[in-house]
């Protein structure tokens, strides 16, 4: 799968940066220094804070609250949450070890043929999607506090391999929604009809990434079109988000305009995982899946693999026809569905 992203205004200019900045302050009363001043929690000294957000992002409006990316250098931190109301509207403060955030960047930077079948399971992608949230956030906001080297490690996020990494994200999720809406319309038509929906809102995302939008929320699809002039996009979301009144026709309806828009899904495969919460009890001609002890469900085949772990339990060319006996586990939410390079592919 091959991306295009043309990258043209990705990375917004300082001046940019700085109006769109100065322009929400001033309207707010606020000055830059009490925002600086909030990147000192009492957990470390800040060696980089960064004003981001849709704000910052161009999407902003008066609703919208400041989000402030901090790095410290304390190794007993991994993540700290912090909402500040001090100044009469909201600053999200979101304090990052400095450590970890340049290790996950490196391994997403050094990562050029994501995603294989070792990170299509379901914590390995929710890291990769939380690791690009972050670097996608610093890279699109404005310094406040960047102490060397971290001016310089700043600098270099702002590069067309994280356009690529956004683009190919949205690529790849709108592939894997669009394989799992597929699956679902038979027992599942409504819950097909939403991943269906999600698929499209998916590659509308990766065909704004291409156009150099690439601002990462996907609640912004719509903005990011509007942004690029792309008419006939916004007609695709428009009627992407109708309410799914017939969803044996707009199931199929919206897995066309996902390959319209993005190409066929090869050489991607499907891959299917237990989900967390899963457990297996082997029995002489079929197994018993529960998940969370809530609810299960029984298989007529004995040679499932156990749950725990990241044993493969079923994989194939992404548009394949699941296994008659493995769709009521994933209809059921008991299969986790990734897509992966094959390299090669893991026996079936």
């Amino acid at each position: 799968m091959q991306t295009m992203s043309e990258r043209a205004d990705a990375f917004p200019a300082r001046p940019v940066l700085d109006d769109r900045l100065d322009s929400f302050l001033h309207r707010r009363g606020i000055a830059r220094d009490a925002v600086r001043r909030e990147a000192d929690q009492g957990v470390g000294s800040p060696v980089l804070a960064v004003a981001a957000g849709s704000v910052l992002a161009g999407f902003g409006n008066h609703r919208s609250d400041l989000d402030l990316f901090v790095l410290v250098e304390n190794d007993r931190l991994t993540r700290f949450p912090v909402q500040s109301h001090e100044h009469g509207t909201l600053i999200d403060v979101n304090i990052r070890r400095a450590s970890a955030v340049r290790d996950t960047t490196a391994a997403l930077r050094s990562a050029s043929c994501r995603p294989r079948f070792d990170s299509a399971a379901e914590p390995g992608w929710n890291h990769r999607r939380r690791a690009l949230i972050t670097a996608n956030r610093l890279a699109l906001g404005l310094p406040l506090i960047a102490a060397p080297p971290w001016d310089a490690w700043y600098d270099a996020l702002r590069g067309p391999w994280l356009a690529d990494a956004v683009e190919q994200w949205w690529a790849v999720e709108a592939h894997r929604l669009a394989q799992a809406a597929r699956w679902l319309l038979g027992p599942r038509p409504l819950a097909a009809a939403a991943r269906a929906r999600e698929a499209v809102v998916a590659a509308l995302n990766a065909r704004a990434a291409a156009g150099g939008q690439i601002y990462l929320p996907a609640k912004w699809v719509g903005e990011k079109l509007r942004a690029l002039d792309d008419t006939d996009g916004l007609a695709v979301l428009r009627e992407a988000l109708a309410p799914p009144l017939d969803p044996q026709r707009q199931v199929p309806h919206a897995l066309h305009q996902v390959e319209r828009l993005l190409g066929g899904a090869a050489p991607l495969h499907a891959v299917l995982r237990w989900s967390t919460g899963v457990t297996t009890l082997a029995l002489d001609d079929r197994t018993v899946v529960d998940r969370w002890q809530l609810r299960a469900l029984e298989v007529p085949r004995p040679d499932l693999p156990p749950a725990g772990g990241e044993t493969v339990v079923w994989s194939g060319p992404a548009g394949s026809a699941l296994p008659e006996d493995l769709l009521p586990l994933f209809a059921g939410d008991m299969l986790w569905l990734g897509m992966a390079h094959p390299d090669p592919e893991e026996p079936a």
